[in-house]
């Protein structure tokens, strides 16, 4: 498969959807694949990079992950290992309404597509995972179980997190409009959704 065809349709145009993924690009066959939709929840950010900071950033994790990864690295000091570092994601690249982010290993080769779909009112997270080695696989397999949903509560918290931010005066946030700061406050004229 073409590079040209997987993300261009007719008079060179984007095609929209999960066919027209960057995630699948590089990875046009995947081991593994899962595509979330999920509502914007009115933020009206149209830059896809700063929609998939706010996704994987550390603030939108759920406490209960936060809780059990500070439990893990206690646990890893008792026995004078060194944790490993916070994992950070951003975005690699960007082509018109998707980010992609490029997360590979030895074991794993991994490409998160975060795309706004025509419209604005609808993001799309598209994840492609390639198996490099028997141990990726391995490494993989409970993750696998629990992927999909996980990666939809991170995208159904990411509105919040990108108006937590606009309101603090985050610069990864600097370009929403104070429309959304208004909204976040309860006086926008869509707060009564």
């Amino acid at each position: 498969m073409s590079e040209d065809r997987a993300e261009l349709g007719t008079g060179g145009t984007p095609i929209a959807g999960a066919a027209g993924s960057l995630a699948l690009r590089d990875i046009p066959i995947p081991d593994y694949c899962d595509v979330v939709i999920v509502p914007t929840g009115g933020v009206e950010e149209s830059d896809p990079r700063v929609w998939a900071e706010a996704i994987f950033a550390h603030e939108n994790t759920p406490l209960g992950s936060r809780g059990l990864r500070a439990l893990r690295d206690e646990a890893v000091r008792l026995f004078d290992m060194v944790p490993p570092p916070q994992k950070e994601f951003v975005a690699d690249e960007v082509v018109g309404s998707e980010a992609l982010i490029v997360d590979d290993d030895e074991k794993l080769a991994v490409r998160i597509g975060v795309a706004l779909l025509p419209g604005g009112e609808l993001l799309q997270v598209t994840t492609a995972v390639k198996y490099k080695t028997v141990r990726g696989r391995l490494a993989f397999a409970p993750r696998r179980l629990m992927h999909a949903a996980a990666v939809n509560t991170l995208a159904r918290r990411a509105p919040t997190t990108i108006r937590r931010r606009a309101l603090s005066g985050d610069r990864r946030a600097a370009s929403l409009t104070s429309q959304v700061s208004r909204r976040a406050l309860g006086r926008g004229p869509s707060s009564t959704r």
